[in-house]
């Protein structure tokens, strides 16, 4: 029954539309496998400690931070900051080498850690997932674990299809082609924190 409850919830996760979606191909494409599942890692590794919050956190923690603010701002500012990066990144040519595409993986696992950890709506998404499946499961601790195993492993296995598939195209993409794929994501990275800025002053 935990694994039923895991396949959908995996997919509609790897599938979200939020930054890391997008960076995580773009990545693949312009750098490679590796450095993408680097990305991937670090995306990940932010899930579990929202999994952890949300499993173990008091609901009056979740609502303040529902509320505050600061956090919100601060977190739409951050992700339109990486947005600006893919802005500028855009307009370098040949920036693509060889010599370019699978240098400071660490750097990239933290990079998808802050871009997954700074959309606040995933933390609820766990919350929201924590509650429902959790009455489902009857709240038994060994359920819950099989059940978030499965859907962290599905959530990563399709994303290793994105990144694989991905790869596979970037040589029909070098080039200009990458360069306004980088400018549509930069776009897109933008609009999602402005969204999420705005989103904070709305709640507040």
């Amino acid at each position: 029954m935990e694994y039923l409850y895991a396949l959908p919830l995996g997919l509609s996760l790897s599938f979200a539309a939020g930054p890391i979606f997008f960076v995580l191909i773009e990545t693949s494409i312009s750098r490679g496998k590796l450095a993408a599942l680097s990305l991937d890692i670090g995306a990940i590794l932010a899930d579990i400690l929202f999994i952890l919050i949300a499993y173990y956190g008091s609901r009056p923690l979740l609502e303040g931070l529902r509320s505050n603010i600061w956090i919100g701002l601060f977190s739409g500012l951050a992700v339109m900051g990486f947005g600006y990066y893919y802005l500028r990144k855009s307009k370098v040519q040949g920036q693509f080498s060889s010599s370019f595409r699978i240098e400071k993986k660490g750097f990239l696992i933290v990079k998808g850690f802050l871009l997954n950890f700074l959309n606040i709506g995933v933390l609820f998404f766990w919350l929201a997932t924590t509650v429902t499946i959790g009455n489902l499961l009857e709240n038994e601790p060994w359920r819950m674990i099989v059940f978030y195993s499965a859907t962290i492993g599905i959530y990563l296995f399709v994303d290793l299809l994105k990144i694989y598939f991905a790869n596979r195209f970037k040589e029909r993409l070098a080039g200009r082609g990458m360069r306004m794929i980088e400018k549509v994501i930069a776009l897109i990275l933008m609009g999602f924190g402005l969204f999420i800025a705005l989103r904070a002053f709305w709640l507040a």
